[in-house]
């Protein structure tokens, strides 16, 4: 009886693990766990053909194999940097305006990860971006309207279905209205039943509509309106009343990361992977700690011994994770033509002018002040590996487009001293272009207050916001603002075609900025 149950409770949990190939990763306690899924992370992610070794091991695990997944969103979000096209974030595809060109960058996306071997991209996420306060959300969301990020998701979803994967949409009933995050922590929103349901569930209620995600992945947040009591991906009131009867969806309902400190530092990793099968998930994601893993495994068939987990649900679960398993069982990656050079052109597509003409003045040489450093970014960190990298430069895009071009690096936050020489040296470099790159000045006070003093020296310095939209907000003063949702190789390539006159700066902002920043 226990062993049975055992089994049954394995088939519903998604297990991550550290090795980057076959040889070096837990293939045999992988085996005997015999999970329903298995994430991957940049800590799994070495040379290609290692990769591709992993992943073939993995799907050797059982047969069907287990659900190959990861959180490839593109953006700030991407597990996997080779073998797959590279894509420009949510809110960048969002500015173009094209539904079509998210759904052919799925198709792309989907096509490579099936090529791979992976079955599941955790991906699109569906939130709104309602918090410019918000560093979980921000640019991973297409935008602030409900219709067009109902459109764009429901897009990318069915593209990356096409290209051979499952699609998830998340994170349900949404994340977007909180800036909290809840990897460190436990938001809560406070929005009315009336306006959740007129805003935050309707990309969820589109996608579902239509059939466009093989998944729904939960948000670890409490929404007073549904259930004051409990987190989304704990709560019956949510996964079975408004996900399941509700909106008919009837496909697998996952977990976001069980680790996650809403859950973790709450009820526990542990007892929470009961309640969430008991509310009605049907992938539970522990996504680090094999050992974890297996006490959920001894928490669950011991919650169906003692009738608190009807062994029903726990069969149900089972079932509709085998189903996609066997759905997946043999990839066909998507077999037609598709255009490589459609990331960069999603790229170029973003590029929005809010102020002023955002092109440079031909023959002059640039200066790039370009405000960098760490900042705290859970959803992107999670499960990284340590590496050397060169941070990615627009002044590096430019010189690659034969304009001479230079590159200062200022920290996020530059103290009076760093900002002192800064601006000492300015003045100094006589007749030139002046790109002022910021990331996220809106919420770091002494980078707005040196954006400020940069603008009063040069008061026709280009400023370009790298990452989310709203630093052009910050100077109304300034005559010339870009925006590109990304500070990624990829955005910096399509920035500077559009920066050094190739292609001209169509996009539009898909989300609301204070009233200082509206065009002029």
């Amino acid at each position: 009886m226990r062993s049975d149950l055992a089994a049954l409770a394995r088939g519903v949990i998604g297990v991550g693990f550290t090795g980057t190939r076959g040889a070096d990763a837990p293939l045999e306690e992988l085996r005997a766990f015999a999970p329903g899924a298995v994430i991957l992370f940049a800590r799994n992610v070495g040379m290609l053909d290692d990769l591709r070794d992993l992943v073939a091991s993995l799907r050797a695990l059982a047969a069907p194999a287990p659900l190959i997944t990861v959180d490839q969103e593109g953006g700030r979000v991407a597990r996997l940097r080779d073998g797959v096209a590279p894509l420009p974030s949510a809110m960048a595809v969002g500015a173009s305006g094209d539904p079509a060109l998210a759904e052919g960058l799925g198709t792309l996306l989907g096509r490579d990860l099936a090529r791979l071997g992976i079955s599941v991209d955790f991906a699109p996420v569906a939130d709104l971006a309602l918090q410019p306060a918000s560093l979980v959300i921000g640019t991973r969301a297409y935008g602030d309207d409900p219709q067009l990020v109902a459109a764009f998701a429901g897009a990318f979803a069915r593209g990356l279905e096409r290209g051979g994967v499952a699609a998830a949409v998340k994170h349900f009933p949404g994340h977007g209205a909180t800036a909290d995050d809840s990897h460190v922590g436990l938001p809560r929103i406070d929005a009315s039943s009336a306006t959740l349901r007129a805003r935050d569930l309707v990309p969820f209620a589109r996608a579902i509509a239509a059939r466009d995600a093989s998944i729904v992945m939960t948000a670890h947040v409490v929404v007073d309106a549904f259930d004051r009591e409990r987190p989304a991906t704990l709560s019956p009131a949510i996964l079975r009343g408004l996900l399941r009867e509700e909106l008919g969806f009837n496909g697998v309902v996952s977990t976001d990361c069980m680790e996650m400190d809403a859950i973790a530092n709450g009820v526990g990793t542990v007892r929470g992977a009961v309640q969430a099968l008991a509310a009605g998930a049907d992938l539970v994601m522990i996504s680090h700690r094999l050992d974890l893993a297996r006490a959920a495994v001894d928490a669950i068939a011991a919650a169906v011994e003692d009738g608190t987990l009807p062994r029903a649900r726990l069969e149900e679960a089972h079932a509709r994770v085998h189903a996609l398993r066997a759905r997946f069982a043999h990839l066909t990656p998507f077999d037609g033509e598709l255009d490589p050079a459609l990331p960069l052109e999603a790229a170029q597509r973003a590029v929005t002018a809010v102020r002023g003409d955002v092109r440079l003045h031909a023959g002059k040489p640039v200066t790039v002040i370009s405000f960098e450093g760490s900042a705290v970014d859970n959803a992107a960190a999670s499960g990284t590996a340590a590496r050397a990298v060169e941070e990615p430069s627009l002044s590096s895009a430019l010189r690659r487009r034969r304009w001479k071009s230079e590159v200062m690096r200022v920290p996020l936050e530059p103290d009076a001293d760093e900002l002192d020489l800064l601006l000492e040296h300015v003045p100094r470099l006589g007749d030139r272009e002046f790109v002022v790159v910021t990331r996220n000045a809106h919420l770091h006070d002494a980078q707005r207050a040196a954006v400020a003093r940069i603008l009063a020296l040069v008061p026709g310095a280009l400023i370009v916001s790298a990452r989310g939209p709203f630093d052009a907000a910050c100077w109304p003063q300034a005559r010339r603002v870009a925006c590109l949702y990304g500070d990624q190789p990829l955005s910096f390539e399509g920035g500077a075609d559009v920066l050094s006159g190739r292609v001209a700066a169509t996009g539009a902002l898909p989300v609301r900025l204070p009233e200082q920043a509206a065009v002029r």
